[in-house]
């Protein structure tokens, strides 16, 4: 009878861990098809509007200056739009754009990220959100007003980004959703898939901005882009919350914590003030992020995306610079945008799911350890990508350094896919938003760096404009020397990759 019992439960428990099995893919699922949607409608909307606005400033910029200079008495040969005072002026203006929007990432994304690991996901999500919005919608209302504002004052659209920390962080959240519900193994391909949107985003919107611009006029792109950033918070309410499921994952490894847990679960409550609040919220936040600055690898991952980061700042500068370079029009240097982000995505959905099989298939390299090989590979082909873009005598040069840059363009993914297997999973979110930190303080050095560098290459002459690309070439071996300094340890929990690793450490 017992041997009989035993039989007639097991096909219930068959079915019990089949049906979670189908709801936890359920809910990968419906998280990764929702953030790909979010994420996609987010980044066409602003890629549409990005050729546009840069058009727009150029034009305020160049209508002073003309204003000026028949104030003045003087006439100036050729177009004074590309003349090397509205040029230098552009790049200062979109340069302190970014370092004054990226300051609120910098102050504000760990305590968020603090906060996305306690209250969840979404809440922090909707207030990056609004800010983002106001933000945007700030600098229209200024070039809209541009006979009675003056254009500099659109460094003010940072002060809204107070408001959820800016896009870096809401980025930052998108990413850690998707981190929270798949395995160490499956999160890189999960990322590669949601950074694909980016890419498809980017693909789609800049020839549709430069027909647009061309058909019609500048701020039809420009005004559409933000309704469409305003209509992809929609998805953001079909999101199932995820914080959960990172502590889920937290509790099924074996983690030495159970008498600090027991400690908390001893303490009376008490009754606080606000004082003491205060002061137990900033006890808390320091223990929720003391484990960045213990952890050499944790310091080095966020180096790495500090310093990789001068690749999404350098799009601004590659249309101003191959406009002047080589004469062309913003919305026909846009087109060097969507090219870029058609090899991107290449890349993502063919190459690197490729390049995944095989390494694991040959090589036997697996999670982490294939993380680590594939940025160390893809920070070289970026460094060679920048470096052919610095040089680019002619357009053909210019392209070549476009494809290189765009198969290195995984870098900042695997990078990522790294870091998250580095550490632990209820320290994910503080985790991202630490390199949301160091991303926004990318941000803040390369937006005036690259304005005074295109400054002094147009100053230099026509051969020397491409100065901004050949620091972003410098900034990628600093990341890709860090990458290679990075030591992983065998996992605990993965059986398999516990046989294999020991035989790939790093000497």
């Amino acid at each position: 009878m017992v041997a009989r019992s035993r039989d007639e439960t097991e096909p219930l428990l068959g079915s019990a861990d089949n049906a979670r099995g189908r709801s936890a893919g359920s809910k990968k699922l419906l998280i990764l098809v929702v953030c790909s949607i979010f994420v996609l409608a987010l980044d066409f909307g602003f890629f549409l509007g990005t050729a546009p606005q840069t058009q727009i400033f150029e034009q305020i910029i160049c209508r002073n200056y003309q204003t000026n200079l028949h104030r003045a008495g003087n006439i100036t040969n050729g177009d004074p739009c590309k003349s090397e005072a509205v040029q230098g002026e552009l790049a200062l203006v979109i340069g302190l754009k970014d370092t004054f929007e990226g300051i609120p990432s910098i102050l504000l994304s760990l305590p968020y990220g603090v906060l996305s690991d306690h209250w969840g996901r979404k809440p922090v999500m909707g207030l990056a959100l609004l800010g983002l919005i106001l933000g945007e919608a700030w600098v229209r209302l200024v070039c809209w007003w541009s006979d009675v504002l003056p254009l500099r004052i659109i460094w003010f659209s940072g002060v809204f980004r107070l408001i959820g920390g800016g896009d870096v962080v809401l980025s930052a959240i998108a990413l850690v959703m998707v981190a929270d519900v798949f395995s160490e193994e499956e999160v890189a391909t999960a990322l590669f898939r949601l950074s694909s949107c980016v890419t498809l985003a980017e693909v789609l919107a800049t020839p549709i901005s430069a027909y647009l611009m061309t058909t019609y006029n500048l701020w039809f792109p420009y005004i559409l882009g933000i309704g469409i950033v305003i209509l992809g918070v929609t998805p953001m309410y079909f999101l199932p919350e995820t914080l959960e499921d990172a502590k889920a994952k937290k509790r099924s490894q074996v983690i030495a914590t159970e008498d600090d847990d027991d400690d908390d679960q001893t303490q009376p409550p008490v009754n606080k003030t606000m004082r003491d609040e205060i002061i137990s919220k900033l006890r808390e936040f320091k223990k929720s992020t003391q484990f960045i600055w213990k952890d050499l690898n944790v310091c080095l991952a966020i180096l790495i995306f500090f310093v990789s980061f001068v690749s999404k700042q350098s799009s601004n500068i590659l249309m101003q610079y191959a406009s002047k370079k080589f004469h062309w029009s913003i919305a026909q240097a846009s087109l060097l945008i969507s090219l870029r982000g058609t090899f991107v995505l290449v890349n993502f959905l063919i190459l690197m799911p490729a390049t995944n099989f095989l390494l694991g298939k040959y090589l036997h390299l697996h999670g982490k350890w294939r993380d680590l090989r594939m940025s160390q590979v893809s920070g070289l082909l970026a460094v060679i990508g920048f470096a052919a873009m610095f040089v680019a005598p002619v357009p053909a040069i210019l392209i070549f350094g476009l494809v290189i840059l765009s198969l290195g363009s995984t870098f900042a993914v695997s990078s990522r896919s790294l870091a998250t297997a580095i550490v632990l999973p209820d320290h994910v979110g503080t985790l991202f938003s630490a390199i949301a930190v160091a991303q926004s303080v990318g941000m803040l050095v390369s937006g005036p760096l690259f304005a005074a560098l295109f400054r002094l290459g147009m100053h230099l002459g026509n051969a020397w404009m491409g100065l901004p690309f050949l620091q972003a070439a410098l900034f990628c071996v600093v990341a890709s020397v860090a990458v290679s300094c990075i030591r992983l340890r065998p996992s605990q929990h993965n059986g398999q990759e516990e046989e294999q690793e020991p035989l790939l450490l790093p000497e």
